[in-house]
């Protein structure tokens, strides 16, 4: 455990974080899970806002992100 006042604000700012993007990469998954087993249009729009908010956050890439936005058009 850290001493320092700044790294133990540190260490509780990086797992509030690490929630958060867990919980946000979850989602993302589940909607393209749910994209790849029902084509329908409420899954592909669910699917394509999880992609641009995971991208806005950082936690995917731009190529993944554009990569999976057209393959879920062509479906």
């Amino acid at each position: 455990m850290a001493n320092i006042k700044s790294q133990k604000k540190r260490i509780k700012q990086d797992k509030i974080k690490n929630s958060r993007n867990k919980s946000l990469k979850s989602e993302l998954k589940t909607a393209l899970k749910n994209v790849t087993l029902d084509a329908n249009e409420k899954n592909k729009e669910q699917a394509l806002k999880s992609l641009d908010v995971a991208f806005s956050k950082g936690i995917i890439k731009k190529s993944f992100r554009d990569r999976n936005k057209s393959k879920i058009s062509s479906l």
